[in-house]
């Protein structure tokens, strides 16, 4: 009898070692979503712990890293859930045993915010420049959460849609729209050489000339 409860003993253990591990990378996310995946984390079934290193950069905003030498689907998609209940979309990587994380099934749960100090800000107040056409270097334009508003020389407002999209600031008109790349040069002013934050046109457009226009803030200290 006692040989028994003994095997059933060392049976418990065993599979308990064999458990795999989940091991959890994050970056940037707020206190609200940290603690929302502390307890999605606590109430699923695999043992868990959190790792201090920086995510790779080619890494997806949430990404789950398998062991190709065993794969628990139940377990991924309960992970995969949790993922989906911060509101990631989770892509699935797989690795081998070299790794000396993610063998016997462990897995890697990584997921990072992009809302932070490296986040996209537009300018609210910017400048025309390097127009295609002199006479509209220099009109005001304002920038607000979805709209856009331009000073034409008349004095009028023509007040228009925008949006960031993909690495780009993207302002519609009509039927079509301008895209522009970001940068921040040194521009040359009668205070000496001052940073900016620089839109440049991509691409050419016939009518309004006013959309055939760089915008620039450049900033005086």
């Amino acid at each position: 009898m006692k040989n028994g409860i003994l095997i059933c003993v060392l049976a418990l253990l065993l599979a308990a070692c064999q458990q795999p591990t989940v091991y959890v990378f994050s970056e940037n996310l707020q206190d609200e979503q940290r603690n929302q995946l502390d307890a999605a984390l606590s109430a699923q079934n695999l043992p868990y712990e959190y790792v201090p290193l920086t995510i790779p950069s080619d890494f997806g905003e949430a990404t789950l890293l398998l062991s190709s030498d065993k794969i628990y689907q139940k377990e991924t998609e309960q992970l995969a859930i949790i993922m989906q209940g911060l509101g990631y979309e989770p892509q699935i990587n797989y690795t081998t045993r070299s790794n000396h994380f993610y063998g016997d099934g462990n897995i890697g749960f990584y997921l990072k915010s992009t809302d932070g100090e490296d986040a996209f800000t537009m300018p609210s107040r910017l400048r025309t420049t390097h127009c295609s056409d002199d006479k509209y270097n220099d009109l005001a334009v304002k920038f607000a959460n979805e709209h856009v508003e331009f000073t034409l020389p008349s004095g009028a407002v023509v007040r228009l849609s925008w949006e960031y999209l993909y690495g780009y600031v993207v302002i519609y008109y009509k039927t079509y729209s301008q895209t522009y790349s970001h940068s921040q040069p040194l521009v040359n002013t009668p205070f000496g050489a001052k940073p900016s934050d620089t839109y440049t046109f991509t691409a050419h457009v016939n009518n309004p000339g006013w959309l055939d226009c760089s915008l620039q803030t450049v900033y005086m200290d």
